[in-house]
């Protein structure tokens, strides 16, 4: 997220640390004894959301910040 123009303020460290634990804790509830890119990205908005600060020109043309962690989630292909 540090290089994606829309963004002032990426995700630091922590939030990858925030992503695996939320992946392990969706898998375990699902019942998997693996984490799949769906748990990792069932649980990215809700790790990233309060991570990130949006450009100011993004937040005058009103998008928020879900739709914008939406568009770069649906950009990052799975393993």
């Amino acid at each position: 997220t540090w290089t994606w123009p829309g963004l002032n303020q990426g995700a630091g460290p922590r939030a990858s640390i925030a992503l695996v634990r939320g992946g392990r804790a969706r898998a375990l509830l699902r019942g998997g004894e693996f984490v799949t890119p769906d748990d990792i990205k069932g649980c990215a908005l809700a790790v990233l959301r309060h991570r990130v600060k949006l450009s100011p020109e993004l937040d005058i043309e009103g998008l928020s910040v879900d739709q914008v962690l939406g568009q770069i989630l649906d950009q990052v292909s799975a393993p």
